[in-house]
C-alpha cells in the first residue's frame, strides 16, 4: 500500500477496527463525531468528515489531517513508511461488531483489499505542520506560562526543554511552542497557553530518553508527559534521578516504550502516569505487559490528577 492508496481507506471503518464508535452522526453519515482515540475525554471532540473523494479528521484537542496522518498519530509512527505497514496490518483484523454502515459511494476497507493490486498515483504525504528551528529558550510567553502557571522552575525548563518554531503548511502561518526533543530527532511540541491543549510532533514521533545519574541505570521512570518529568524533579529538588527517564508523550506510544524497556533489560520500571482512567489502564497494561518489574508511583500523588497538579497545589504562587 502507499500513501495514495491510504488515503482512500474509510476513517470510520479503521475507527472500527480499533474499537471506536460515533457518538453523533451527520450529513447521512458523511460527517462523524468520536470522543477521541488520543486521550480520555466525555464530549466528543474528534470529528472526521468524507470530502473530495476521501476522509479527513479533525480533533480539536490535537492535530488533523489524512488518513495517512491519523496512522502516524495513533500509532506514533516515525515513518510515513511505518504508518503504512500499520495500517497493511489493521486492515486484514476484523472490525468491531458494532459497525457503523458506511455511506453511499464511499470505499469501504474490504473493496479496498480486493483492489490492492491496481495500479495508483504515487503522492507524497503531506503534512499540515512543518518544522523550521529549535533554540534555547527565550520568548518571555513561554517562561511565564512555565514559571508563573505551571511551577517549573526556570532553570529545569531550560535545561530540558526547547522553543520550537514551526509553520502550518496550509495557511502558511509560522507559530512558536515549547517542545522537548525525541529519540527519532523530532520534537513533541505544545503551545504555552492554558486556553489551548495544543500537543503535535514535528519531524518525527517517538519516545525521549534521559539518562539517569547513575551508569548503570538498573531502574527506569516512565512519564506520560515532558511536564510530567520535569514536575518530579522540582518536587524532589533535584536536577536528575537516579534512574533513566522515558517522556512518553502520548499514551499511544505504549508498545515503542515497552518494546525499548524489554531492549534495554531494566530491572525496575517506575510508571508516574495519571490518576485519570486512561492514566491508570495504561498502568495496568504496563503491569501486564513487564510484570512484577513495574512499580506504579502514582499513589504519592494520589490527590491529584497527574504530577504538574500535584507540583501546583504545593509550590507558593510567585
Amino acid at each position: 500500500m502507499n500513501a495514495a492508496q491510504a488515503k482512500q481507506l474509510s476513517l470510520p471503518d479503521l475507527l472500527a477496527r480499533l474499537g471506536y464508535q460515533p457518538v453523533k452522526s451527520q450529513k447521512e453519515g458523511n460527517e462523524l463525531w468520536y470522543t477521541s482515540p488520543f486521550r480520555a475525554e466525555v464530549e466528543a471532540s474528534f470529528h472526521t468528515s468524507f470530502l473530495g473523494g476521501k476522509w479527513i479528521w479533525k480533533d480539536f484537542g490535537d492535530i488533523g489531517g489524512t488518513v495517512v496522518d491519523f496512522a502516524m498519530r495513533y500509532h506514533n509512527a516515525t515513518s510515513v513508511k511505518e504508518a503504512l505497514a500499520w495500517l497493511d496490518t489493521l486492515i486484514q483484523q476484523p472490525p468491531s461488531a458494532a459497525r457503523i454502515p458506511i455511506p453511499q459511494n464511499q470505499p469501504s476497507l474490504f473493496s479496498f483489499q480486493q483492489q490492492r493490486g491496481a495500479a495508483a498515483p504515487v503522492a507524497e504525504d503531506s503534512r499540515q505542520l512543518e518544522f523550521m528551528a529549535a533554540q534555547p529558550i527565550s520568548h518571555p510567553v513561554i517562561l511565564e506560562y512555565l514559571v508563573e502557571e505551571r511551577r517549573i522552575p526556570q532553570d529545569l525548563a531550560l535545561r530540558f526543554l526547547k522553543q520550537v518554531s514551526y509553520r502550518n503548511t496550509t495557511n502558511g502561518k509560522e507559530y512558536f511552542g515549547f517542545g522537548m526533543e525525541n529519540m527519532s530527532g523530532g520534537y513533541e511540541v505544545r503551545v504555552a497557553s492554558s486556553k489551548y491543549d495544543f500537543k503535535s510532533a514535528l519531524k518525527a514521533r517517538d519516545i525521549t530518553l534521559i539518562q539517569g545519574s547513575f551508569p548503570e541505570r538498573g531502574a527506569v521512570n516512565v512519564f506520560e508527559g515532558m511536564l510530567d518529568f520535569l514536575s518530579l524533579l522540582a518536587l524532589l529538588g533535584t536536577k536528575s534521578l537516579a534512574g533513566d527517564a522515558i517522556i512518553m508523550h502520548s499514551l499511544s506510544s505504549f508498545q515503542r516504550t515497552t518494546d525499548f524497556i524489554r531492549g534495554k533489560g531494566y530491572e525496575r520500571v517506575n510508571t508516574f502516569l495519571d490518576n485519570d482512567r486512561a492514566g491508570q489502564e495504561c498502568t495496568q497494561r504496563f503491569i501486564s505487559e513487564l510484570g512484577v518489574a513495574v512499580t506504579p508511583q502514582s499513589e504519592y500523588f494520589a490527590n491529584y490528577n497527574d504530577l504538574n497538579d500535584a507540583l501546583r497545589a504545593n509550590t507558593p504562587a510567585l
